[in-house]
Order: structure tokens, then C-alpha cells, then sequence
């Protein structure tokens, strides 16, 4: 199959229910909670409706239960989102999110899996794989993972491994590995990159182009860096016009990175334009309330703060 796709997103649609406090609870205490939101949110979905927004034609692999909102459904649709591969698991809860933000923007969550944990026994989504010239592969079970990448990699695709938090607490050392070697760029954050180096033994951040060609190191409010074969590129972060919530920035970086691949600009530049998006996602709460525009991360690209 011809790709019609540039980016096909593997990886959770979920609601999110966002919570805000001062300060997290010590064990056996309590907190008063400040606001609640409920809204849109999953990995996968926030990757794939912001990609969407920015004019990357995007396909969502996903699995929802019997419960998922038909109006979700709609708003990826009228992104522009193919949904072809958002499957309802019958007798299945759609997943869903608990966080807690405190004031500082620090987090906690709580993930209920709902029909993404009964992946490994489901017939694997192959539309978006087939269907698409990247392959990004996020969160859900491990096993369904690998066998993503393995068909990915049999259509000669780019593919991208992004266990996220998910790494901690889902993946073993060898089931990342098992994903990993099948795989061309690895995103982490600075925590998920420490747990990779652990599962392989690795003491230098730069040991881990032995295994994948490129890894993407998203920083928060330290930027970004990019390590490839003998190159490292450092860059910064894009001034938002206020931070409400960094629910899906990550989301957003990798949304914007896409979007500089699909139009051939240079890495540096992409991670830029990734820098760009997840300064928009995080002046709304969650990941899916601030869709920018490519013509609005053009213009806003314009803040960017060295580190």
C-alpha cells in the first residue's frame, strides 16, 4: 500500500481527568483539590489531533470501550484525524487518566488501562502501519508493540518508539529491548531516558545510538536534544504566553517534530517547531484543548530561548 499518511500514531485515547491541588498529600493525609476538568486526552489521541491541526496527515491506532464518547470520536474525525483504526472492544471501559498538577506544575497520575490492557489479545490494527511513512509507537502492551514494529519494519517504515511513562512500570528489560531493536528513534524524557540506560546496562547517554539510530531527549523547561551517530543538537524552549497546565506538552513536541519531517526541514529545526506546539498545549488544561495551526507555530517560533 502506497502511503497516504505521513505519521501513524500507536498509543492511548483516553479521558483525561485533570486535577489541581497546592501541594500533593503526604501518605495517610489529605488535601483540598482546587478544580477538576474532564476532557480529551491518551497519548495517542493528543499526538495524533495536534499533528492533524498542524497539516500532518495522520492515522490513530487505538482501542476504546463501550463507553467511549461519541463526540470524541467526532473531534478527532474534524481534525482531520484517519480513525480507521480506533477500535471499540466490546464489554471493555474506554481508558482513562487521573492527574493531579500542584502549583508548581509537578504531576501524578493514575492510569485505569480499560480495553488497551486486553491488546495482546486483539488482532493487530495493520491500516495505520501499512498506511503510513512513520510509525510512532506509544503507549499500550508491549507485546502488541512488538508486533507493530515488526510489520513496520517488514514495509520498510521509520518507526519511532515512545513507551513513555509506561516504561516504568509496564515494560521489562527485555521487552523494551525487543522494541527497541526494532526500532529507528527513541523519544524519551530525562527520567525514561535513565530507566532506558538501566534496562540496558548502559552508563553513557550516548551508548544508546549502539541500539537505535536516534534518540530524542525532551527536557521541559531545559528544551530539547537530539543525539544521532557522532552529533548531538541542543535546543531550547519557546516562550508561552502563560502556562495553565503541561498536561500533553511532551505530546506536543513530538506533534511539531513530525510536522518539521513531513516538510524536510533540518532536525534542529524540527525540534523548534516541536518546542513551538507544546508551548500553545500547555496554556489550556490537557492535552487536546490548544490545537495550533502551522501559521501559529510559524509566527510564535519567533520566542525561542537558548539553553
Amino acid at each position: 500500500m502506497r502511503a497516504s499518511n505521513i505519521l501513524g500514531a500507536y498509543g492511548h485515547t483516553a479521558m483525561d481527568i485533570i486535577y489541581n491541588a497546592d501541594r500533593f498529600p503526604s501518605p495517610n493525609t489529605t488535601v483540598e483539590l482546587l478544580g477538576r476538568h474532564e476532557l480529551y486526552g491518551g497519548t495517542g489521541a493528543n499526538l495524533a489531533r495536534i499533528a492533524s491541526s498542524l497539516g500532518v496527515k495522520t492515522a490513530l491506532a487505538s482501542h476504546v470501550g463501550d463507553d467511549f464518547p461519541i463526540p470524541f470520536m467526532v473531534a478527532l474525525r474534524k481534525s482531520g484525524v484517519d480513525t480507521t483504526d480506533v477500535v471499540k472492544v466490546h464489554g471493555a471501559r474506554t481508558p482513562f487518566i487521573i492527574m493531579i498538577s500542584d502549583k508548581d506544575h509537578n504531576q501524578i497520575g493514575f492510569v485505569d488501562q480499560g480495553a488497551m490492557k486486553l491488546q495482546d489479545r486483539l488482532p493487530l490494527r495493520t491500516h495505520t502501519v501499512d498506511s503510513s511513512k512513520f510509525v510512532h509507537i506509544g503507549t499500550g502492551r508491549p507485546g502488541y508493540a512488538l508486533k507493530v514494529a515488526k510489520r513496520a519494519r517488514a514495509k520498510k517504515k521509520t518507526i519511532a518508539f515512545d513507551p513513555a511513562q509506561e516504561l516504568h512500570y509496564v515494560y521489562t528489560p527485555e521487552e523494551f529491548k525487543s522494541v527497541l531493536h526494532q526500532s529507528d528513534i527513541l523519544f524519551v524524557n530525562s527520567a525514561e531516558l535513565e530507566k532506558a540506560k538501566s534496562y540496558l546496562n548502559l552508563k553513557e547517554d550516548a551508548e544508546l545510538l549502539s541500539h537505535v539510530k536516534m534518540v530524542i531527549n525532551t527536557r521541559g523547561g531545559d528544551g530539547s536534544r537530539i543525539m544521532t551517530d557522532g552529533d548531538e543538537i541542543t535546543v531550547g524552549t519557546v516562550q508561552p504566553d502563560k502556562v495553565v497546565d503541561t498536561t500533553g506538552a511532551g505530546d506536543g513536541f513530538r506533534a511539531g517534530f513530525y510536522a518539521g519531517l513531513s516538510r524536510s526541514l533540518p532536525l534542529e529545526e524540527c525540534a523548534w517547531v516541536g518546542a513551538a506546539t507544546a508551548s500553545f498545549v500547555v496554556e489550556g488544561v490537557g492535552g487536546q484543548s490548544s490545537l495550533p495551526t502551522w501559521d501559529m507555530v510559524q509566527r510564535r517560533s519567533a520566542r525561542r530561548k537558548c539553553v
